[in-house]
């Protein structure tokens, strides 16, 4: 393993180690072994017929696709502008990185003040406006998996505080020299991580298809998939290495490799399935059916895509995102990015992260309902009704029909 390796590794166990501790129910391994002995069957009968017709599983297909040009979208800049648009030289610097900030939005008391509100809110079961039904919430609470980053998906639009940060114009004007005036912010979430909580792997997301069939996402314009959205992270508590820090590969936008090995697989998992041995069929199904999150599953393509390109991941620049509370970054979500585990003893991390996109890229225009892993397995919640956050400009676009939000009366 090179130093790059060891290096984002650090902080989790590879899904070896996770399996080998972590149990599931008899009934479940059963469902695993059938389906992988049924899998191990059609690798003699579909794979070769598969192959004759020119249909067989290409790991790499399409990753060396041109993703366009890199056009930021928006033209205000603060030469001209003055406020808190972006300068010349951040633009170009955003265009090298992915990356812009840290950068001060509200005052760190207010932070701190905001992120016990959100605990409150939390322990209030957000006055049951959470948009999963009992039986994710059920499942959640069965494996110890309930907490304010789930229960908070969406919430911004819901409350007045939320809403006020994320439409901040420290944030707000920002976002518009790089997407353009016409903004939504289409999901809001908390990122909470408590003292002795893993860190999240490393993963990329353009358009948001996460464990859906569809993207969330979809420009009516040629776009860069880097600029599909920009994700704002507000740290409402001093967030470090040891309370477990974001972490960014810079320009790693550029390729798009590992959002796209990740749709080669889920455009064709039974293709994928049967170019495995058994064991690591085994492994595939037991992480995709019962982990929670996109997180395990992203590490599971993440040690595949380091056994087949080794060099994929060398010769990069990992920049850890320290924060006070009250500042904020902004980054596309396309670079590959992660974060460390909380080794702190008392110390818990907490996020308000904004998801941004222009008024005219379609969203939920393809499905009504998304897929929340859970450890109990995929549960269906519906989506389609779930406003988005009018942040400046026009919302609404003849291009689109994206449901808009009103201001929250609380």
């Amino acid at each position: 393993m090179n130093t790059k390796d060891h290096t984002m590794m650090d902080g989790y166990e590879d899904l070896d180690h996770y399996w080998a501790k972590t149990r599931l129910n008899p009934l479940k391994m059963l469902r695993v072994h059938c389906s992988a002995i049924i899998i191990t069957i059609l690798k003699f009968i579909i794979k070769p017929i598969r192959f004759m017709f020119g249909k067989g599983f290409d790991l790499l297909a399409n990753i060396d696709n041109d993703l366009g040009k890199f056009d930021i979208l928006g033209t205000k800049r603060q030469e001209q502008e003055g406020e808190n648009y972006l300068t010349e030289s951040q633009i170009e610097k955003f265009s090298e990185s992915g990356v812009h900030g840290p950068f001060r939005v509200i005052d760190q008391k207010e932070a701190e003040k905001l992120a016990g509100e959100s605990d409150d809110l939390f322990k209030n079961n957000f006055h049951k406006t959470t948009l999963f039904g009992d039986d994710i919430l059920d499942s959640l609470k069965a494996f110890d998996d309930y907490s304010i980053n789930y229960l908070g998906y969406f919430q911004g639009s819901k409350y007045q505080k939320l809403w006020n940060v994320l439409v901040h114009p420290k944030i707000a004007q920002p976002l518009q020299s790089i997407l353009g005036d016409d903004l939504l912010c289409w999901r809001s979430q908390f990122f909470e991580k408590k003292p002795g909580q893993e860190g999240t792997f490393w993963h990329q997301t353009g358009t948001f298809r996460e464990s859906d069939g569809k993207p969330k996402l979809e420009p009516t314009q040629p776009t860069h998939p880097a600029l599909a959205q920009l994700t704002v992270w507000i740290a409402l508590r001093d967030t470090n290495k040891k309370t477990g820090c974001l972490r960014v590969v810079e320009g790693s936008f550029t390729d798009g490799y590992f959002e796209r090995i990740v749709t080669n697989i889920q455009d064709d998992l039974l293709g994928y399935l049967m170019s495995l041995p058994y064991s690591e069929i085994i492994k595939t199904l037991k992480t995709i059916w019962y982990t929670t999150g996109n997180f395990k599953k992203a590490q599971l393509i993440f040690e595949k895509i380091k056994r087949t390109i080794p060099s994929l991941f060398e010769n990069i620049t990992i920049r850890d995102l320290e924060m006070k509370a009250g500042e904020a970054i902004i980054f596309t979500s396309l670079n590959t990015h992660a974060s460390y585990a909380n080794t702190s003893d008392d110390q818990i991390r907490l996020a308000l992260a904004g998801r941004y996109t222009r008024s005219d890229v379609h969203i939920f225009k393809h499905e009504s309902t998304s897929i929340l892993p859970t450890k109990g397995g995929g549960i269906p919640y519906n989506v389609y009704n779930e406003p988005s956050i009018p942040v400046t400009g026009n919302p609404k676009s003849s291009k689109t029909n994206n449901n808009i939000a009103e201001y929250p009366s609380v």
